[in-house]
């Protein structure tokens, strides 16, 4: 019995966290991706570190092997004057400095395979780090939706305050075509009794001169002008 209830005790326990841990998804993300953040940083501290260390060997080997081959021009011209005590002492001097530059060259060859090793990671934790950002921003906004329609499913607040709004909106747009009904129509009602208008209804039933030239006067003119010139010709 005492058993039975641990292991219900743990289960429950263990649905608790599980919930919690769903409520707070997102703001654990949230903490993760700092955290991977902060820590692909470190690596690139550590990274410039190793290749700064790895110039400086560069620049030591490098050192070694000038001072190899001056030293050893210097034994040969010794050697050439008859020097041989001066080209042995050099010669032991020589050993000593190419034993270092192996020594150099090994650290060399190590580092720079280490600093390999060391940007192929970053540049896979830089590309992980961008798609946790995406799929961060993704499930925000997914989230987002889901609340929302959660809520409109629930028929509270939100639900409400739309409708309201779209009651609120059909009520300004009837306001509005009821203004440019009213002002369009007041329009056509001062134009009805204008001079202008009564004078141009008045030429159009044969009362006096035409205001403006019709389409056909302007036809015949240009009939009787292409004439003359044809005649003239």
């Amino acid at each position: 019995m005492f058993k039975t209830l641990v292991t219900l005790f743990r289960a429950r326990t263990f649905i608790a966290e599980e919930t919690f841990s769903d409520a707070q998804a997102l703001t654990l993300l949230d903490q993760q991706i700092r955290d991977c953040v902060a820590a692909l940083a470190q690596a690139k501290k550590a990274m410039a570190l190793a290749s700064a260390q790895h110039q400086a060997e560069r620049r030591r080997l490098q050192m070694l092997e000038t001072q190899i081959a001056d030293l050893e021009s210097r034994a040969c011209a010794a050697l050439n004057q008859g020097r041989d005590d001066l080209a042995l002492e050099t010669a032991g001097l020589i050993a000593d400095l190419e034993a270092d530059r192996e020594v150099s060259r090994r650290a060399c060859d190590l580092c720079e395979r280490e600093c390999e090793k060391m940007r192929a990671r970053l540049r896979k934790s830089e590309a992980r780090l961008a798609e946790l950002n995406r799929g961060r921003n993704l499930a925000r906004a997914k989230d987002s939706l889901g609340q929302l329609r959660r809520d409109a499913q629930a028929g509270n607040f939100y639900r409400a305050g739309f409708e309201e709004a779209e009651a609120t909106l059909a009520r300004l747009n009837q306001r509005n075509q009821l203004a440019d009904d009213a002002e369009e129509a007041l329009a056509g009602f001062e134009n009805e009794r204008s001079p202008e208008t009564m004078a141009e209804k008045l030429a159009q039933a044969g009362c006096g001169p035409r205001l403006r030239p019709a389409a056909e006067d302007v036809f015949a003119r240009l009939r009787a002008k292409n004439a003359a010139a044809a005649s003239a010709a």
